[in-house]
């Protein structure tokens, strides 16, 4: 393993530049490989004056950097030039070109650099890898990737094999990217609708999460929450009727479905993403103009209505 502070690293076969414009900035680095990739540990001593910039981290052509925050607080210049803060859980992804981070005293940094040539085409498509860059993800997968790069970097976990590194690593990418769709140059006046329409497929893979905000959907595509609500409303639409249909047809489909008989309507509703059955009968008489109850026993033939309810009874004495 290499280690040192030095303007160039040879140990990081070129991917760091450090310290930016000569500057003495007192940081630790720490890399070791895995046949073609790079295993890296950065850390950034007291030494540091508050928001320092490190705009020394450059990914050289044809590498991908993935860096997550193991600890203390860090932000980055993002796709959209804005400084957002990297957090614990996300991870940081870099397609080539420059990085400037802004540490504080004591950030810790996990990372690894992979030739891009082992994740393209083969896990996934450059249009997606590029459209994923310079962000910080921390939906589905992306905790696991976070895990590995953390576990890979403070030695907590045996070094795979680099096939095995690959596969886990492509695999994982490939999961946290799955939103992030290279930015089409449709038809004049048709922009609008396609980034409607790549927010729509987004939800239509998370609507079940609780926790799914407008925040959310939009850092996965790459807008800003208030760009995502300004496309609704131009549209005469929003982020939050839409989800509620996706949730409540979601729900009539499993009312109608005689292998879910044996669930209860709270049970399918909670599946669905809700939190509050007293919400969920609102949403549903407002849309579908039936209660669940209702909806249920029209949808369903007698006898297996009342042998799902014996089972129900039965589960519960």
């Amino acid at each position: 393993m290499g280690t040192g502070a030095e303007k160039s690293v040879q140990g990081a076969r070129g991917i760091w530049s450090w310290p930016p414009s000569g500057a003495a900035v007192p940081v630790g680095l720490e890399t070791r490989h895995a046949g073609e990739l790079t295993i890296i540990k950065v850390a950034y001593g007291d030494g540091l004056d508050r928001g320092q910039r490190g705009d020394g981290l450059p990914a050289g052509k044809g590498l991908t950097l993935l860096l997550a925050l193991t600890q203390g607080e860090c932000a980055f210049r993002a796709c959209d030039e804005r400084l957002r803060p990297m957090r614990p859980g996300e991870v940081l992804v870099l397609d080539s070109g420059a990085l400037e981070l802004r540490p504080e005293a004591g950030a810790l940094l996990a990372g690894l650099a992979v030739p891009s040539h082992l994740l393209t085409p083969r896990f996934l498509g450059s249009d997606r890898l590029k459209a994923g860059s310079l962000q910080s993800h921390g939906l589905g997968m992306a905790s696991l990737l976070y895990d590995l790069l953390a576990k890979l970097a403070a030695r907590e976990t045996a070094t795979p094999g680099a096939g095995a590194l690959v596969d886990a690593v492509g695999g994982l990418l490939s999961a946290v990217l799955e939103d992030c769709l290279p930015a089409a140059r449709p038809a004049r006046g048709e922009a609008g609708q396609a980034r409607l329409d790549q927010i729509h497929r987004y939800l239509t893979r998370h609507f079940a999460d609780p926790d799914l905000s407008a925040a959310d959907a939009a850092a996965a595509v790459g807008v800003s929450r208030r760009y995502l609500h300004r496309l609704y409303a131009h549209y005469d639409q929003s982020f939050r009727d839409e989800l509620i249909g996706l949730r409540i047809e979601a729900c009539v489909k499993a009312f109608r479905d005689p292998a879910q008989a044996d669930r209860t309507i709270a049970e399918i509703a909670f599946g669905a993403g809700y939190t509050d059955i007293s919400q969920f009968n609102r949403h549903f008489r407002r849309l579908t103009g039936a209660t669940p109850s209702d909806l249920r026993r029209a949808a369903l033939p007698a006898d297996k209505r009342l042998a799902a309810e014996r089972r129900r009874l039965e589960r519960a004495a």
